[in-house]
């Protein structure tokens, strides 16, 4: 371990907290595409305050067409990369601090993208620094790459890695501390139909639930006129088979009903409340006079519903590696004329997703269903380079044993050859990110830091 390293990784603590306090204060949820910033302009923003950022610590800078950039150090050599992403899911409901306030209380930053992944892509950029500031000669390079879609479809680095040099190795600081050799294979799915007909008094005149197919929703509301007595005496008797919150308000000729569940990663749905499904239920109980939407409804209920893990579908299973397949019924809402819904899936790492995709077409036959990002499983092999790499600076920094983990998250790991999940959440702590009050533990995101300038440190002089 190189102690002059970790020393300056030390003092450069306060400047960690601050820059990641700033870099939290940007809301970089995907917005409208411009010419000039493809995911919109909070993204671009974000990405700016990034690469403004590595030039001031004195590394060479490039922005790719504002879809992602990077920070780089070292003239020659291999090429090792660092894959981060600035952008954020939505902040959602239920925060007891301002998502994007980047308020720093209780030994915690607080605020969207702290854990996931501002956070840790700021404290490696400064474990480069820490690196550059020693002054060791290096023999190879090192980038840290700002992705900017990584929550919304990876269309910023797939555009990246056209343009940029591919690294022959790289980990990203995205998931989990010790090391995530295998990542679960991911795919949405969209169920389309239409709105239908109206023949009868009662109708839907709204539909909305959650924000993002890779978050539990917390939310869902739907507003009906017409025949409300009967709805509110059926609402009085219902009970949702989860823990669902439901309050309903009627305002002359209609009725607004309101679900409250709780957000968690699409990955872990199980940590969640769906507000989506006790709304399905509560709707195919009513006689809607819509054959349409009563189809759609009542399919969604019938296939998926309150079900996690994809029985009513037919695509249950686990293998000995990932564990089982989960589904998370992550939005539903009307687009003018249309019904869609989507679901994402979180499927093992020896499963077929042509077989998936074909079983949850044939389930859900009478709904258009499209596939959409895609992404295959990762398994890196314990015996690699790469993981007895890291499994030495992890134990060297840490005195603990660096197990390998598998997940069902998604990480920019996929995205290159030769890659893996390395940090950032250590063992025992709460994953917070796709949640209100997302935050990150000061001490963490220091010890990440000394870390990967070790990391670094064995990459830049010995690789």
């Amino acid at each position: 371990m190189n102690t002059k390293i970790d020393e300056i990784v030390l003092e450069l603590r306060d400047k960690i907290v601050e820059s990641v306090s700033e870099l939290l204060k940007i809301p970089s949820v995907e917005g409208t595409p411009k010419p000039d910033a493809p995911f919109g302009e909070d993204v671009k923003k974000a990405l700016d305050y990034a690469l403004k950022l590595s030039e001031s610590l004195g590394f060479n800078v490039k922005n790719v067409d504002n879809y992602a950039g990077h920070a780089e150090f070292g003239n020659s050599g291999k090429l090792f990369g660092v894959l981060g992403h600035l952008d954020v899911v939505p902040e959602g409901d239920g925060w007891s601090v301002d998502p994007y306030g980047g308020i720093v209380k209780d030994g915690y930053i607080w605020g969207r993208g702290a854990i996931d992944d501002k956070g840790p892509t700021i404290a490696a950029l400064y474990a480069l620094k820490a690196v550059k500031d020693s002054g060791i000669p290096v023999k190879n390079r090192i980038r840290v790459i700002f992705g900017t879609d990584e929550e919304s479809g990876w269309k910023g680095i797939d555009y990246y890695l056209k343009k940029e040099e591919t690294p022959e190795m790289s980990v990203t600081p995205d998931a989990s501390f010790p090391i995530i050799h295998a990542e679960k294979g991911i795919v949405n799915y969209h169920f389309i139909g239409e709105v239908g007909e109206w023949k009868g008094n009662l109708r839907i005149e709204e539909i909305d639930g959650g924000n993002a197919s890779n978050m539990v929703p917390a939310s869902a509301y739907v507003v009906l006129s017409g025949v409300l007595d009967e709805v509110e005496k059926l609402l009085k008797e219902f009970k949702p088979k989860n823990d669902t919150k439901i309050n309903w308000k009627k305002e002359g000729t209609k009725l607004r009903i309101n679900f409250e569940g709780v957000s968690a990663h699409g990955a872990e749905p199980q940590n969640g409340v769906n507000a989506i499904a006790p709304m399905l239920d509560l709707l195919s109980k009513i006689n809607l006079n819509n054959e349409s939407f009563e189809r759609f409804i009542k399919l969604l209920n019938e296939k998926i519903g309150y079900e996690i893990d994809g029985y009513s579908l037919g695509i249950s299973g686990m293998d000995g590696i990932t564990g089982p397949l989960t589904v998370n019924l992550g939005t539903l809402k009307v687009n003018g004329d249309a019904l869609e819904a989507v679901i994402n899936i979180r499927y093992p790492v020896f499963f077929n997703e042509e077989r998936i995709f074909s079983q949850v077409k044939e389930a859900m036959k009478g709904l258009t269903v499209e596939r959409k990002h895609h992404h295959d499983p990762l398994y890196m092999s314990p015996d690699s380079d790469l993981v007895r790499l890291l499994k030495e600076v992890y134990e060297e920094v840490t005195g603990e044993e660096a197990k390998l983990l598998t997940t069902g998250g998604g990480t920019y790991a996929r995205a290159v050859p030769n890659a893996v999940a390395f940090g950032a959440l250590f063992p025992g702590r709460e994953f917070t990110g796709h949640k209100p009050d997302e935050r990150v533990l000061i001490d963490d995101l220091i010890m990440l830091a000394r870390i990967y300038a070790q990391l670094f440190y064995r990459v830049l002089t010995e690789w």
